[in-house]
């Protein structure tokens, strides 16, 4: 028991350089851990692959960049997933700087798509209509951002148009392919199959579960790790799909459509680093329980 009672004193530094050791090793001397995709991320991946080729999918990037390793790559995933599906997602933003993040996280994905095209049409894996690169306006667009919240959202449940005259670029959305409807009526939110929110605070994917009785939509989420018991409530109830939980979720979802993102690439460090705390945590207390036992030699 000596030894515990040794550690119980170690320099907190050395704690430090283990677990410094435990993320940068696994990132120079790189190796992939197995993932194994749960419900959550499945809930996701299975409702997309329900969708009829063409529908429309409403994103909204709730989050900005100090969110964005963790729900950055689990977004290029689903963009990926979305145009091999031929997919078309509309994307908004609840927060000012979502429409940037939406903008890098769509090149990305399109740049992927591109370079994985002529393996996945060999394989027969892309749906009919499936395009090479994706139009703008026509097989995607980015509305940018608008304050307001949920009074927002509201509004997009009756017309899309209206908070949205011009998409981020300023061109005018009224004429845009992506927005007709069978019927001629003005775009709305029951006109898309699909709600997801990447959620890192307020305005998120709360939101649109405070709207529901507008839209009545099926929804999703992509959140922060930290966000998940909370948002984990929705899925048991039954008002989210699914949900991409954190990097792991990323990665989960990543390994679902063949990609190796950042989200599989950070797994291993995480996972070395979540795994070096535990020991710490396992060694601090069997010295915790080493000192009692000495003082109450003492005693006695």
């Amino acid at each position: 028991m000596d030894i515990f009672l040794k550690l119980k004193n170690l320099d907190r530094r050395w704690v430090y350089l283990c677990v410094a050791l435990s993320v940068i090793l696994p990132m120079v001397f790189k190796f992939e851990l197995p993932i194994y995709p749960g419900a959550a991320v499945k809930g996701i991946y299975n409702k997309i692959e329900s969708l009829e080729p063409g529908s429309r999918v409403f994103l909204s990037f709730d989050f900005d960049p100090a969110a964005e390793p963790e729900l950055g790559p689990g977004a290029i995933a689903i963009f990926v997933h979305m145009f091999r599906r031929n997919i078309k997602p509309i994307v908004g933003c609840n927060w000012p700087v979502g429409n940037e993040i939406a903008e890098k996280c769509i090149t990305q994905a399109k740049e992927i798509h591109k370079n994985t095209f002529e393996k996945y049409n060999k394989e027969n894996k892309l749906v009919k209509g499936c395009k090479i690169d994706p139009e703008n306006g026509k097989d995607y667009v980015i509305l940018g951002y608008k304050p307001g919240g949920i009074i927002h959202v509201k509004n997009l449940c009756t017309d899309f148009m209206g908070p949205y005259p011009q998409d981020k670029d300023g061109n005018p959305t009224d004429n845009m392919e992506i927005f007709k409807t069978a019927n001629g009526k003005r775009f709305s939110m029951n006109d898309v199959a699909l709600i997801i929110s990447y959620t890192a605070g307020t305005n998120g994917i709360e939101a649109f579960i405070s709207n529901e009785m507008f839209h009545k939509r099926p929804m999703a989420a992509g959140c922060t790790s930290v966000n998940i018991p909370r948002f984990t409530t929705y899925l048991q109830t039954g008002q989210l799909v699914g949900m991409i939980g954190g990097l792991p979720g990323a990665a989960e979802y990543e390994s679902l459509v063949d990609h190796k993102g950042e989200g599989r690439a950070g797994m291993s460090p995480q996972s070395i680093a979540h795994l070096v705390i535990m020991i710490f945590i396992i060694l601090g207390n069997l010295a915790f329980i080493a000192e009692n036992r000495k003082m109450h030699k003492k005693k006695a």
